[in-house]
Protein backbone atom coordinates (compact mmCIF):
# COMPACT_ATOMS: atom_id res chain seq x y z
CA UNK A 1 0.00 0.00 0.00
CA UNK A 2 1.16 3.63 -1.09
CA UNK A 3 2.29 5.99 1.88
CA UNK A 4 -0.45 8.03 3.19
CA UNK A 5 1.10 11.82 3.21
CA UNK A 6 -0.64 14.62 4.22
CA UNK A 7 0.49 18.16 3.65
CA UNK A 8 -0.78 21.19 5.20
CA UNK A 9 -0.81 24.88 3.42
CA UNK A 10 -0.54 22.72 0.49
CA UNK A 11 -2.31 24.65 -2.09
CA UNK A 12 0.70 27.04 -2.51
CA UNK A 13 4.49 27.72 -2.15
CA UNK A 14 6.34 24.69 0.03
CA UNK A 15 3.51 22.98 0.46
CA UNK A 16 2.56 22.90 -3.10
CA UNK A 17 6.48 21.56 -3.97
CA UNK A 18 6.36 19.19 -0.93
CA UNK A 19 2.71 17.85 -2.42
CA UNK A 20 4.40 17.60 -6.23
CA UNK A 21 7.43 15.75 -4.56
CA UNK A 22 5.76 13.39 -2.32
CA UNK A 23 3.68 12.48 -5.05
CA UNK A 24 6.54 11.52 -7.53
CA UNK A 25 7.76 9.32 -4.95
CA UNK A 26 3.94 7.27 -5.23
CA UNK A 27 2.60 8.72 -2.06
CA UNK A 28 -1.16 9.14 -1.80
CA UNK A 29 -1.30 12.64 -0.99
CA UNK A 30 -3.96 14.73 1.18
CA UNK A 31 -3.38 18.20 0.53
CA UNK A 32 -5.28 20.41 3.85
CA UNK A 33 -5.49 24.12 3.00
CA UNK A 34 -7.70 27.06 4.02
CA UNK A 35 -8.03 28.37 0.33
CA UNK A 36 -10.40 25.97 -1.23
CA UNK A 37 -10.34 27.27 -4.67
CA UNK A 38 -6.58 27.41 -5.07
CA UNK A 39 -6.35 23.99 -3.32
CA UNK A 40 -8.39 22.13 -6.21
CA UNK A 41 -6.02 23.68 -8.38
CA UNK A 42 -3.51 22.57 -7.13
CA UNK A 43 -5.33 18.97 -6.63
CA UNK A 44 -5.67 18.91 -10.42
CA UNK A 45 -1.82 19.76 -11.57
CA UNK A 46 -0.62 17.02 -9.18
CA UNK A 47 -3.51 14.60 -10.46
CA UNK A 48 -2.58 14.80 -14.03
CA UNK A 49 0.46 13.10 -13.40
CA UNK A 50 -1.29 10.18 -12.16
CA UNK A 51 -1.03 10.63 -8.41
CA UNK A 52 -3.89 10.15 -6.32
CA UNK A 53 -4.76 12.93 -4.56
CA UNK A 54 -7.57 14.29 -1.81
CA UNK A 55 -8.31 17.71 -0.59
CA UNK A 56 -9.47 18.82 2.62
CA UNK A 57 -10.38 22.69 3.21
CA UNK A 58 -8.81 23.17 6.72
CA UNK A 59 -7.92 26.21 9.08
CA UNK A 60 -5.45 24.46 11.17
CA UNK A 61 -5.66 26.79 14.10
CA UNK A 62 -9.21 25.18 14.48
CA UNK A 63 -8.74 22.76 17.18
CA UNK A 64 -12.18 20.77 16.18
CA UNK A 65 -11.35 21.15 12.85
CA UNK A 66 -8.39 19.56 12.47
CA UNK A 67 -9.28 16.66 14.90
CA UNK A 68 -12.54 16.20 12.76
CA UNK A 69 -10.20 16.05 9.07
CA UNK A 70 -6.78 13.70 10.58
CA UNK A 71 -9.79 10.82 12.06
CA UNK A 72 -11.95 11.42 8.63
CA UNK A 73 -9.05 11.21 6.65
CA UNK A 74 -7.69 8.00 8.73
CA UNK A 75 -11.15 6.47 8.02
CA UNK A 76 -11.76 6.90 4.65
CA UNK A 77 -8.50 7.47 3.30
CA UNK A 78 -6.25 5.86 5.49
CA UNK A 79 -3.72 5.81 8.00
CA UNK A 80 -1.56 9.45 7.46
CA UNK A 81 2.38 8.13 7.61
CA UNK A 82 3.89 11.27 6.39
CA UNK A 83 2.43 14.61 8.09
CA UNK A 84 4.52 18.27 6.27
CA UNK A 85 3.26 21.28 8.36
CA UNK A 86 3.63 23.37 6.02
CA UNK A 87 0.51 25.76 6.86
CA UNK A 88 2.10 29.08 7.75
CA UNK A 89 1.41 32.98 7.79
CA UNK A 90 4.48 35.63 6.60
CA UNK A 91 5.08 39.35 8.07
CA UNK A 92 6.72 42.19 7.16
CA UNK A 93 9.28 44.30 9.26
CA UNK A 94 7.75 45.64 12.07
CA UNK A 95 8.72 47.14 15.57
CA UNK A 96 7.17 47.14 18.92
CA UNK A 97 4.80 50.60 18.67
CA UNK A 98 3.46 49.18 15.03
CA UNK A 99 2.90 45.48 15.72
CA UNK A 100 -0.92 45.04 14.64
CA UNK A 101 -1.86 42.76 18.11
CA UNK A 102 -4.63 41.09 15.87
CA UNK A 103 -2.62 39.96 12.98
CA UNK A 104 0.20 38.72 15.41
CA UNK A 105 -2.68 36.70 17.51
CA UNK A 106 -3.83 34.97 14.34
CA UNK A 107 0.06 34.09 12.79
CA UNK A 108 0.72 32.52 16.33
CA UNK A 109 -2.73 30.62 16.04
CA UNK A 110 -1.43 29.72 12.42
CA UNK A 111 2.30 28.99 12.99
CA UNK A 112 2.72 27.20 16.27
CA UNK A 113 -0.90 26.31 17.37
CA UNK A 114 -1.65 24.95 14.13
CA UNK A 115 1.35 22.96 14.31
CA UNK A 116 1.06 21.55 17.66
CA UNK A 117 -2.17 20.48 16.76
CA UNK A 118 -1.77 18.91 13.72
CA UNK A 119 1.36 16.96 15.43
CA UNK A 120 -0.84 15.99 18.30
CA UNK A 121 -3.91 14.53 16.09
CA UNK A 122 -1.52 12.47 14.20
CA UNK A 123 0.71 10.95 17.00
CA UNK A 124 -1.75 8.92 17.98
CA UNK A 125 -2.21 7.52 14.56
CA UNK A 126 0.82 7.04 13.48
CA UNK A 127 1.48 5.35 16.59
CA UNK A 128 -1.14 2.58 15.91
CA UNK A 129 0.50 2.22 12.68
CA UNK A 130 3.72 1.34 14.04
CA UNK A 131 5.53 4.53 13.12
CA UNK A 132 5.49 7.99 10.71
CA UNK A 133 7.73 11.40 9.85
CA UNK A 134 6.88 14.53 10.67
CA UNK A 135 7.90 17.92 9.42
CA UNK A 136 7.81 21.03 11.03
CA UNK A 137 8.52 24.16 8.99
CA UNK A 138 11.34 26.46 10.92
CA UNK A 139 13.25 29.35 9.17
CA UNK A 140 16.64 30.73 9.71
CA UNK A 141 14.66 32.96 11.92
CA UNK A 142 14.77 29.99 14.33
CA UNK A 143 18.35 30.78 15.21
CA UNK A 144 18.76 34.41 14.46
CA UNK A 145 16.64 37.70 15.14
CA UNK A 146 14.82 39.20 12.86
CA UNK A 147 12.70 42.58 13.06
CA UNK A 148 9.94 40.30 12.92
CA UNK A 149 8.20 40.01 16.14
CA UNK A 150 5.34 37.84 15.21
CA UNK A 151 6.74 35.95 13.07
CA UNK A 152 10.36 35.45 14.18
CA UNK A 153 9.66 34.01 17.76
CA UNK A 154 6.75 31.63 16.66
CA UNK A 155 10.00 30.15 14.30
CA UNK A 156 12.17 29.93 17.80
CA UNK A 157 9.07 27.87 19.57
CA UNK A 158 8.69 25.57 16.11
CA UNK A 159 12.49 24.67 17.05
CA UNK A 160 11.75 23.57 20.53
CA UNK A 161 8.49 21.82 19.51
CA UNK A 162 10.20 20.01 17.31
CA UNK A 163 13.14 18.78 20.15
CA UNK A 164 10.27 17.89 22.08
CA UNK A 165 8.47 15.90 20.00
CA UNK A 166 11.20 14.30 18.92
CA UNK A 167 11.82 13.02 22.12
CA UNK A 168 8.17 12.60 23.35
CA UNK A 169 7.93 10.31 19.94
CA UNK A 170 10.69 8.43 19.29
CA UNK A 171 9.82 5.64 21.66
CA UNK A 172 6.83 5.19 19.61
CA UNK A 173 9.12 4.78 16.44
CA UNK A 174 7.51 8.65 15.38
CA UNK A 175 10.58 11.22 13.59
CA UNK A 176 10.04 14.42 14.39
CA UNK A 177 12.08 16.60 12.08
CA UNK A 178 12.00 20.24 10.86
CA UNK A 179 12.77 22.46 8.01
CA UNK A 180 14.48 25.96 8.42
CA UNK A 181 14.43 27.81 4.48
CA UNK A 182 16.20 30.75 4.02
CA UNK A 183 14.57 33.48 2.07
CA UNK A 184 12.47 31.21 -0.92
CA UNK A 185 10.71 32.47 -3.36
CA UNK A 186 7.01 31.40 -2.80
CA UNK A 187 4.13 33.24 -4.31
CA UNK A 188 3.87 34.86 -1.38
CA UNK A 189 7.67 36.07 -0.67
CA UNK A 190 7.61 37.02 -4.77
CA UNK A 191 4.53 39.68 -3.68
CA UNK A 192 6.22 40.99 -0.54
CA UNK A 193 9.58 41.42 -3.72
CA UNK A 194 6.63 43.42 -6.34
CA UNK A 195 5.43 45.03 -3.30
CA UNK A 196 8.69 46.69 -2.42
CA UNK A 197 8.79 44.82 0.71
CA UNK A 198 11.81 43.07 0.22
CA UNK A 199 14.91 43.23 -1.43
CA UNK A 200 16.15 40.61 -4.13
CA UNK A 201 19.47 41.98 -4.55
CA UNK A 202 20.13 42.32 -0.91
CA UNK A 203 18.83 38.51 -0.24
CA UNK A 204 21.16 37.53 -2.25
CA UNK A 205 24.26 39.34 -1.17
CA UNK A 206 23.24 38.16 2.07
CA UNK A 207 23.91 33.93 1.37
CA UNK A 208 27.14 31.99 0.77
CA UNK A 209 25.45 30.70 -2.31
CA UNK A 210 24.25 33.24 -5.19
CA UNK A 211 21.11 31.89 -6.04
CA UNK A 212 17.65 32.59 -4.45
CA UNK A 213 15.99 29.60 -2.78
CA UNK A 214 13.24 27.59 -4.63
CA UNK A 215 10.74 25.44 -3.31
CA UNK A 216 11.49 22.36 -4.68
CA UNK A 217 14.59 22.78 -2.85
CA UNK A 218 12.44 22.32 0.19
CA UNK A 219 10.58 19.84 -0.93
CA UNK A 220 13.48 17.65 -1.76
CA UNK A 221 14.93 18.41 2.09
CA UNK A 222 11.32 17.53 3.44
CA UNK A 223 11.29 14.39 1.39
CA UNK A 224 15.04 13.12 2.06
CA UNK A 225 14.17 13.71 6.17
CA UNK A 226 11.05 11.67 5.50
CA UNK A 227 12.83 8.62 3.40
CA UNK A 228 14.50 5.37 5.00
CA UNK A 229 18.32 7.05 3.94
CA UNK A 230 17.35 9.59 7.13
CA UNK A 231 15.80 6.66 9.49
CA UNK A 232 18.20 7.55 12.51
CA UNK A 233 17.64 11.19 12.03
CA UNK A 234 15.29 12.94 14.58
CA UNK A 235 15.13 16.24 16.31
CA UNK A 236 17.02 18.23 13.85
CA UNK A 237 15.95 21.42 12.38
CA UNK A 238 17.71 21.30 8.82
CA UNK A 239 18.71 24.50 7.20
CA UNK A 240 18.03 24.99 3.77
CA UNK A 241 19.41 28.05 3.25
CA UNK A 242 21.67 29.15 0.58
CA UNK A 243 24.21 29.65 3.51
CA UNK A 244 22.72 32.36 5.03
CA UNK A 245 23.20 31.00 8.27
CA UNK A 246 27.06 31.10 7.77
CA UNK A 247 27.92 34.00 5.98
CA UNK A 248 25.75 36.60 8.09
CA UNK A 249 28.11 35.76 11.14
CA UNK A 250 31.40 35.35 8.94
CA UNK A 251 30.15 38.76 7.07
CA UNK A 252 30.72 40.60 10.53
CA UNK A 253 34.10 40.13 11.60
CA UNK A 254 35.59 43.63 11.63
CA UNK A 255 38.99 42.72 9.47
CA UNK A 256 39.66 41.53 6.07
CA UNK A 257 41.07 37.79 6.17
CA UNK A 258 44.21 37.12 4.35
CA UNK A 259 44.26 35.96 0.64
Amino acid sequence: MSRITLVTGGASGIGHASAKRFADDGDIIVLADINEAALESVASEISETGAVVHTRVLDVADEDAVTSVFEEVTHNVGPIATLVNSAGLLENAATLPNVDMAAFDRLWDVNYRGTFLCCRAAAPIMAKAGGGSMILLGSINSFRPLPLPAYNPSKVAIKGLVELLAAELGPKRIRVNGIAPGYTLTPAIQARIDAGKRDPEAILASCALDHMITPEDIANAIAFLCSEQARSITGVMLPVDAGWLAATTYNTYPAVPDE
